[in-house]
């Protein structure tokens, strides 16, 4: 059985919105800050500052779709925006949060960190999503204490 944890689907919605808005800012309202570009053009320097934004945030709305953890066939492989990273499940010594994102544990002190599950907050009464994870690849109870 193939199991894949993403980046929450609500953060992804919010990186598009994010993104659209700056898009919308840099081509529809581009002169709204000062009424003489509507008559001289907006210029070169805040183009080339807005689109570098718009660029930045395109980086985080592909990052926050590519990030995943996928666990199937006794592997598990963490994708992050700068890498792939694959491993034994049967190798993961602990899983816990930490503060890129989610860490598992590898033999000889080794760390994958997992940029798709990030230590927020939950609501009250409910686990935190990692500790399913945790559970899933390790086969066991999460360490007490490793609550992030």
């Amino acid at each position: 059985m193939r199991m894949v944890w993403r980046v929450r689907w609500w953060v992804r919605v919010l990186s598009v919105a994010v993104l659209v808005l700056m898009v919308m800012l840099q081509t529809v309202w581009a002169t709204a800050p000062n009424p003489d570009w509507q008559r001289t053009g907006v210029p070169l320097e805040d183009q080339i500052w807005g689109g570098g934004f718009v660029v930045a945030l395109a980086l985080v709305v592909w990052s926050a779709f590519r990030a995943r953890i996928e666990l199937a066939d006794g592997m598990v492989r963490v994708v992050n925006p700068w890498g792939v990273r694959e491993f034994p499940a049967s190798d993961v010594v602990s899983v816990h949060p930490g503060g890129y994102g989610l860490e598992f544990e590898l033999p000889e002190g080794r760390v994958a960190v997992a940029f798709a599950v990030q230590s927020t907050a939950v609501h009250a009464g409910a686990e935190p999503r990692w500790v399913e994870i945790a559970r899933a690849v390790t086969g066991r109870e999460p360490e007490a204490g490793s609550t992030g």
